[in-house]
């Protein structure tokens, strides 16, 4: 439910934002096209008005200027020119008229007006210029020069000038019809307004346009109120989609607790049964075929563990029955054998008979204590904890040593064992690691055996264990003896020579500690147990 929850709720998310980014999107792009057809359409009309100039300029004329007044009155014929110049090439204005003041236009007349750029730039290129828009005086209107050349055979002997207002009517009439609720249009030139819009939005879409000729700057804001409200709507209905399904996801889940996971609980108790040894015991799953499915492998799981109990049960009686012959009847006899075997040895004077009759005492010898020890293990391992409890290693292997060094006068055992070192281990580690003390002297071939048992703390990849380690000058220990406690299981042609291993390899194992081999130097083994250690709080226990 967290996945689908999770993965609903991007996906809401991100519809969600690809729609608003799309509606932005299309919105930006309206904006866009609209700033630049506006830019477009006054750049179309600067030049509807530039040429209008240029057609009066390019008259017969407008060179005569004798008759310059004349020829001006009939220029301000178009409305949209607000006065109008002739200027002679040498910069002296031949004429002036427009809406302007008899004392302006009387003082105008004749005036130099070649120091001018929009005069020098004409007479000089010969082409149709339009100057920045200046402030006209004591007003917050704006307005432009329009400047073409008089040519009179080739030569350009001056200049008409026409002042224009910027305003809806001269350059900017699309501005004004652009102007809703919704959208603004605002025109500047250098950081001044040419047109100002009518109102501000809070949030909105703008883009600008330039405009080619004079390089006004056009800016087109459209109000995005509507769209975030129909997004927020839009997202309304998304939340309350999801919750729906979130809610259909709730019911299935409830079936699905009723229909199935009921079914599992009776399940896992049926597993609890068998657990218990309870092999009569069948869940009843009755919800779909594969509850039913189930349930069978379950009855052939039940029957197949009862069928395979009643074998270990069988086996086990046969074990215990063959190692009580072996640990009583066989010793008795063996005993026997072994008693008889001495005394024909004793008795005989033929070298032949003692030496086989010695030979026989010797293999009996070595077959009662095998059972011996068998009998030892057994003992051990019969009544275990269900785990490794805390152990004084140190003390163990002391104690180990000493009772080896006085049932072996002749060997050499020392100890090499610093107090407080406890690990965790099981009840029958003692005997094991007796046991290893014993096999460094007993498959020994020196007159004078040589074994040291000792005790340290060893860390080894990040982990730390207690390792007692028992050494020995002897042959050391055979590989296929290695090999099967590897194995883990006896084999035809692998087959350990005695007990003593398996003894030890069952309590490392039970211990859950390690068991490891190596060479000693320059001659025998060493055999290593190593023990996860006790924390302190377990001591007591110990």
């Amino acid at each position: 439910m967290l996945v689908v929850t999770l993965v609903l709720g991007g996906v809401v998310y991100g519809q969600l934002e690809l729609a608003k980014d799309r509606s932005v999107e299309r919105m930006q792009e309206n904006v866009d096209q609209t700033a630049a057809r506006t830019a477009e359409q006054i750049d179309a009309q600067i030049g509807h008005e530039k040429n209008y100039v240029g057609f009066y300029a390019s008259r017969p004329d407008a060179s005569n200027f004798s008759r310059s007044d004349e020829f001006l009155r009939r220029f301000l014929s178009n409305p949209h020119v607000h006065a109008g110049k002739v200027i002679a090439s040498n910069g002296t204005v031949v004429a002036f008229r427009g809406n302007v003041t008899k004392e302006a236009r009387r003082d105008t007349i004749g005036e130099d007006f070649g120091d001018r750029s929009y005069v020098r730039r004409t007479t000089r290129t010969g082409e149709i210029s339009v100057t920045d828009p200046e402030r006209v005086s004591g007003t917050d209107r704006y307005a432009v020069i329009i400047s073409a050349p008089i040519f009179e055979d080739g030569e350009i002997v001056g200049v008409l000038v026409a002042d224009l207002p910027v305003n809806e009517f001269t350059f900017l009439p699309m501005a004004q019809s652009l102007e809703t609720e919704r959208r603004t249009v605002s025109v500047t030139a250098d950081g001044r307004v040419l047109h100002d819009p009518a109102r501000a939005f809070t949030d909105a879409v703008a883009s600008t346009a330039t405009v080619e000729s004079t390089g006004w700057t056009v800016r087109v804001s459209r109000d995005r109120s509507a769209l975030d409200a129909r997004l927020r709507e839009m997202a309304v209905v998304q939340i309350a989609s999801l919750a729906l399904v979130l809610s259909l996801i709730v019911a299935m889940a409830v079936w699905e607790y009723n229909a199935n996971i009921r079914q599992a609980e009776k399940l896992l108790d049926g597993f609890r049964a068998l657990r218990n040894g309870d092999y009569d015991y069948t869940p009843n799953l009755s919800s779909g075929e594969e509850w039913h499915q189930i349930r069978e492998g379950f009855e052939e799981l039940a029957t197949a563990l009862s069928d395979r109990e009643a074998e270990l049960e069988e086996s086990q009686q046969r074990l215990q029955v063959f190692n009580r012959v072996l640990r009583h009847n066989l010793r008795n006899d063996l005993t026997v054998v072994v008693n008889y075997a001495e005394f024909v040895a004793e008795q005989s004077d033929d070298p032949a008979i003692c030496d086989a009759a010695e030979k026989i005492a010797s293999h009996g010898w070595d077959l009662v204590h095998t059972s011996e020890k068998a009998s030892r293990i057994e003992n051990s391992m019969r009544d275990e904890e269900p785990g490794p409890t805390p152990v004084d290693v140190s003390a163990v292997a002391t104690e180990a040593a000493a009772e080896v060094r006085s049932s072996f006068p002749d060997a050499d055992v020392s100890t090499d064992c610093p107090d407080g070192l406890y690990g965790r281990a099981i009840p029958a580690f003692p005997a094991a690691v007796e046991n290893l003390c014993e096999n460094g002297v007993e498959h020994n071939d020196n007159a004078e055996p040589t074994v040291s048992v000792s005790v340290d703390t060893v860390v080894e990849d990040g982990e730390e264990w207690i390792r007692i380690a028992v050494a020995d000058d002897g042959p050391g220990i055979p590989a296929h003896e290695r090999t099967v406690l590897t194995e883990g299981e006896e084999t035809d042609l692998e087959h350990g020579s005695g007990l003593g291993l398996w003894l030890v390899h069952w309590v490392v194992e039970r211990s859950g500690g390690r068991l490891s081999f190596t060479e000693n130097e320059p001659r025998g083994s060493i055999v290593r147990i190593d023990l996860r250690p006790v924390e302190h709080g377990d001591y007591g226990r110990a």
